[in-house]
């Protein structure tokens, strides 16, 4: 599946993508900033753990996943979706480069 081709467009309600942006801002900006209380003593795995249960960043995590898989289907198909979901990396798998690349 090439996903490069750039002629292609993916849409989401305004209201939808509004909601998974806030979403996506609150858990980035607030594993920042537990991040940042880590590194100066004052969090640690608990704080992490803490705000994961706290805060229902999986389930919260999983909606926006469907929701973006769901409108990327309707471009590209099902089948295609599940090929990318079944090829993407994730934890405990080694970080692979493009990850490292982008840090």
């Amino acid at each position: 599946m090439n996903t490069d081709d750039v002629g292609r467009c993916v849409s989401l309600p305004l209201g939808q993508a509004v909601q998974t942006a806030r979403l996506l801002e609150s858990i980035v900006v607030s594993l920042d900033r537990i991040g940042s209380r880590m590194a100066g003593g004052d969090a640690d795995a608990h704080t992490v753990d803490q705000f994961i249960t706290e805060w229902s960043v999986g389930p919260r995590l999983s909606r926006a996943r469907v929701e973006l898989w769901d409108a990327i289907a309707q471009v590209i198909g099902e089948e295609a979706v599940e090929e990318i979901a079944e090829t993407t990396p994730r934890f405990p798998d080694p970080v692979p480069d493009e990850v490292r690349a982008r840090i």
